[in-house]
C-alpha cells in the first residue's frame, strides 16, 4: 500500500536510516543491484516496499537488532487494515491525522480557534462538530472518534502533548456557557498529568509566531517529525524537513513568548468562573 500514512512513515524512516548511516542512494543502490530511482521512489512511498526487499535494504546498511525489528514489523503492518483505515465515512485528511497520532512520541499543537480535539470534552465536542451542519447520526459519529483519539495521551505509555492555546479559544463561549465550563474545567484536569502541557497565549501580546495558523508539530522515535495543518475538512501533512524545521522554530517563539504552566492554568480557571457564573445567571 504505497502513499498511505503508514508507507510514507516507513519510507521516512528508511530515508532517515541511510542518511544517518551516511551513505548516498547511489552508493546504497549500487551494493543491492537496484537503480537509484528505486531507492528515491522507496524513500519518497512513491513504491511500496515488502519484508524480503526492506531487509535487504537493512542489511546494506548494516542495521540490526531492535531497529531492524522496528522497521520489518511496520512493513508487516502495512497490510494490516487499523480502525481508523476500516472505519467508512472518515475523510483522507483525518485518516493521514489519526495515523500520525497513533505512531507519535511527541505532539506540540497551536489553536486558535477551539481546544485542541485531544482535550476536547464530549459536550464541546458536539457543539464543535454540530456546527459545521452535519446531521445528529454524523456528529455522533464524529465525537466517537474524537473520543477514541485521545487515548493517545492516556495509555501506559502516553503520547507528550503541549496545547498552545490563543486566549480567545478560552473567551469563545462554545455551546454555551455551561458547555464551556465544563470544558475549561476538564482542560485543568488535563493539565494535571505529567505528560500534558497546556500554555496560554495572551491577548495582550499583541502579534505572535502563531497567528499565521493553527499546526500540530508530530513527533517520531528517532527525531523523524511532520507538520500538521488542518482547516475544517482539509488537511495537509509536511516532511519536508526545512519546512518542518520552520515550524519547530516557530514552537521555539511560542515558548518563549506564552505564560507558563501556572500562570496558564490561573488564566483558565477565570474564564471557567466566568462561565459558571453566567450559566447560574441563566438558571436562576
Amino acid at each position: 500500500m504505497s502513499n498511505s500514512p503508514r508507507a510514507r512513515a516507513l519510507a521516512a524512516e528508511v530515508r532517515k536510516v541511510r542518511k544517518d548511516k551516511g551513505m548516498s542512494q547511489g552508493v546504497l543502490a549500487e551494493q543491492l543491484g537496484w537503480s537509484i530511482a528505486k531507492i528515491s521512489r522507496i524513500e519518497t512511498a512513491q513504491r511500496g516496499i515488502g519484508g524480503p526487499d526492506l531487509a535487504a535494504v537493512l542489511a546494506a546498511l548494516r542495521v540490526r537488532g531492535k531497529r531492524r525489528e522496528q522497521l520489518l514489523t511496520m512493513a508487516e503492518e502495512l497490510g494490516r487494515p487499523s480502525w481508523w483505515e476500516a472505519m467508512a465515512g472518515l475523510s483522507a485528511h483525518t485518516r493521514a491525522c489519526i495515523d500520525a497520532e497513533q505512531r507519535a512520541s511527541r505532539l506540540t499543537e497551536l489553536s486558535l480557534g477551539y481546544v485542541p480535539v485531544l482535550l476536547q470534552t464530549r459536550a464541546y465536542a458536539t457543539a464543535v462538530c454540530a456546527a459545521s451542519g452535519a446531521g445528529t447520526g454524523e456528529v455522533d459519529e464524529q465525537v466517537n472518534v474524537r473520543q477514541v483519539r485521545q487515548g493517545i495521551l492516556h495509555k501506559a505509555s502516553p503520547v507528550s502533548f503541549t496545547a498552545y492555546l490563543d486566549e480567545s479559544v478560552l473567551a469563545r463561549p462554545v455551546g454555551g456557557p455551561a458547555v464551556s465550563a465544563g470544558q475549561l474545567r476538564h482542560l485543568l484536569r488535563c493539565a494535571e498529568a505529567p505528560n500534558i502541557a497546556v500554555r496560554v497565549l495572551p491577548t495582550n501580546l499583541g502579534v505572535h509566531a502563531g497567528l499565521g495558523g493553527p499546526f500540530t508539530v508530530i513527533e517520531f522515535a528517532r527525531g523523524v517529525a511532520t507538520v500538521l495543518l488542518e482547516s475544517q475538512e482539509c488537511g495537509l501533512l509536511l516532511d519536508d524537513e526545512e519546512r518542518v524545521a520552520a515550524f519547530r522554530e516557530s514552537v521555539d517563539c511560542l515558548d518563549r513568548v506564552a505564560l507558563g504552566t501556572v500562570e496558564s492554568r490561573a488564566v483558565i480557571g477565570g474564564y471557567a468562573t466566568k462561565f459558571e457564573d453566567r450559566s447560574a445567571r441563566q438558571l436562576a
